[in-house]
């Protein structure tokens, strides 16, 4: 064992029907797994959606619910454990409340927590540890032997999870190698991962033909990731072979009833009847822009929204 994780098996952790709670492993194990996807790239890490919607999953995975998760718990109490170097979780509190940390209760929400600090320190030397994959996949081993070997079914569901989770980041970080066919499962699912996260997070969760962004109070996103030129027939999980689309709307582009082109304009099919009250939410669609991401990295290409617009409906 890679000496910077053994302060992994000494976490001070409370107990629940005699078992550890799950609390600060899983927030450790969502960092690990942002880490590998190439997400936190410095010992400083910031408390963004991602890594919260990160840590519901990992709860999720280890208990059957989301909704109490309460993240605000280790995000504030992870910092009284000890890492390789001093604290293993170090806050970066606000200039207005850094000389009243010792007067500060536990937060009572994410929303209160947030107002104290957005960013912390996890300890350096396990952060550059974790920068290796082999060292990343030992220290998710060890924490859920340590925290969760008396529960059978959560050691199963993080495990796949993790396997899936550490996969998919390796696509992550190389995105080129999303194109091409796939031959096993495991490959497929972690492919698929990728290609959900890098796309949502292109588009900022919001939808990219109706503008709306909804995360809901356990952490899911409202958005789907969409394939334009479909996976069967392109065998591309590049994000730019995708967009962030409502459920609705995901439904109404693969039965081809609109579409966005190379104009980066949404195309409404001459098959839905304007004149029929009920096709209203997507007639008024047609000829609205297309919501692009910032990053031009993963704007959508132009052959695969080409490819949409030859096959709407005539």
């Amino acid at each position: 064992m890679d000496e910077a994780l053994s302060c992994l098996t000494r976490l001070r952790v409370g107990h629940s029907h005699g078992r550890p709670a799950p609390n600060k492993p899983c927030l450790l194990l969502a960092i690990i797994c942002e880490i590998q996807a190439g997400h936190i790239t410095s010992s400083r890490v910031t408390i963004d959606d991602r890594l919260v919607a990160r840590y519901h999953d990992l709860y999720e995975a280890a208990t059957g619910s989301r909704q109490s998760a309460n993240p605000q718990l280790p995000l504030w109490h992870l910092r009284n454990d000890q890492g390789p170097l001093g604290p293993l979780w170090s806050p970066e509190l606000t200039d207005n409340l850094g000389a009243l940390e010792a007067q500060l209760g536990q937060p009572k929400s994410l929303g209160q927590l947030r107002e104290r600090f957005t960013e912390a320190r996890l300890d350096e030397m396990l952060f550059k540890a974790l920068q290796s994959e082999q060292t990343s996949r030992e220290a998710c081993a060890l924490l859920v032997t340590r925290y969760f070997s008396a529960d059978s079914a959560a050691h199963k569901d993080l495990h796949f999870y993790l396997g899936t989770a550490l996969e998919s980041g390796s696509y992550e970080r190389h995105p080129e190698r999303l194109a091409g066919s796939v031959r096993e499962e495991s490959q497929k699912y972690a492919r698929s991962a990728a290609f959900r996260s890098l796309v949502l997070e292109a588009y900022d969760y919001r939808c990219a033909a109706s503008r709306l962004r909804y995360i809901t109070p356990d952490y899911r996103y409202l958005v789907e990731a969409a394939h334009l030129v479909p996976f069967a027939e392109s065998q591309d999980d590049r994000p730019t072979n995708g967009l962030a689309l409502t459920p609705n709307l995901h439904w109404a582009m693969d039965s081809h009833l609109i579409a966005p082109g190379p104009d980066h304009r949404w195309h409404l099919s001459p098959a839905v009847d304007a004149l029929v009250p009920d096709n209203r939410w997507l007639c008024e669609l047609d000829g609205q822009p297309l919501v692009l991401p910032r990053d031009p990295r993963w704007q959508p290409a132009r052959d695969a929204l080409a490819w949409r617009l030859d096959h709407l409906q005539r």
